[in-house]
């Protein structure tokens, strides 16, 4: 069973706040983040607000980063509402603390409050969505770029540069397993796998073996691995950002992925066929 990004805990305490809004602020807050209420769903809980969010809750997938993105949307447009609020209100303290509570709730969760966004302060954790294992094939590369795409149509243009980013990232830890070449699991930067990477696959720009027309292109995707790296840790999900990316820069990034986990599939493959490579299962 996939694990939950946003608990249920923080679901429910989110859902008591929500209840203190009338129903057509509570419909507006969702469909302010693309969310749709399940009509046919019949909620365990008493009251017509509560019912009505769990009614939105019904059609959310709580594993699922997009998903989560739309609901985290939501989440950010209650905050905003409640902060708005404080000036309006006899008791802003009291504002204040509820406030604090719904942020320790989803600190817990594993994000944080950056400029009225909620983002991930986990890297490796379930937000990224993709998995720890990626298998070695071209079916597997198109599925987790097509998450990334969609993301992009969504207009998640941040969480498409961490799927992206990721999907490198975990392809070349597999490709260094694949090739019983020895690294740290919890390294993140791509820059220093493909180092590694580069030697079972012979793929480095420095080598004799290489055309000196084939150096420039490698020379180039380390160039690539470089950028990607840059734009993932300045505009993504995956820290604190330092702008909002455009969809032509998520599309970039997403095209960059790509690219590079074809070449890296062929050249692994390629080299298998030569048996240059010590494990091969």
């Amino acid at each position: 069973m996939s694990r939950e990004i946003v608990s249920k805990a923080t679901r429910n305490e989110f859902r008591e706040v929500l209840v203190g809004f009338t129903l057509r602020e509570i419909d507006m807050i969702f469909e302010a983040a693309h969310l749709k209420h399940r009509e046919d769903y019949v909620p365990p809980v008493s009251g017509q607000r509560r019912s009505l969010i769990e009614q939105y809750y019904a059609n959310i997938d709580f594993s699922s980063q997009k998903d989560v993105r739309m609901l985290l949307s939501a989440y950010e447009e209650l905050i905003e509402q409640l902060q708005q609020a404080q000036s309006r209100v006899i008791n802003p303290e009291s504002v204040d603390t509820t406030i604090e509570t719904l942020l320790r709730r989803l600190e817990r969760d594993g994000f944080t409050l950056q400029s009225g966004r909620f983002v991930s302060v986990k890297p490796q954790s379930a937000l990224v969505e993709v998995a720890a294992a990626i298998a070695l094939s071209e079916d597997s590369i198109a599925e987790h770029l097509e998450k990334a795409r969609a993301k992009v149509e969504a207009g998640d243009h941040s969480g498409a540069i961490a799927n992206a980013y990721t999907l490198v990232e975990e392809f070349l830890k597999e490709l260094l397993r694949k090739t019983n070449t020895p690294f740290n699991e919890n390294e993140g930067d791509t820059r220093a796998l493909y180092k590694l990477v580069a030697t079972p696959l012979n793929l480095d720009p420095k080598g004799d073996h290489l055309e000196k027309y084939l150096k420039s292109i490698i020379d180039g995707l380390q160039r690539q691995i470089g950028g990607l790296y840059e734009v993932a840790n300045k505009a993504s999900d995956r820290h604190a950002r330092r702008y909002n990316p455009a969809k032509h820069h998520a599309k970039l990034a997403v095209n960059t992925a790509f690219t590079l986990c074809e070449f890296l599939l062929e050249s692994y493959e390629y080299q298998q066929r030569r048996g240059g490579m010590g494990r091969t299962s």
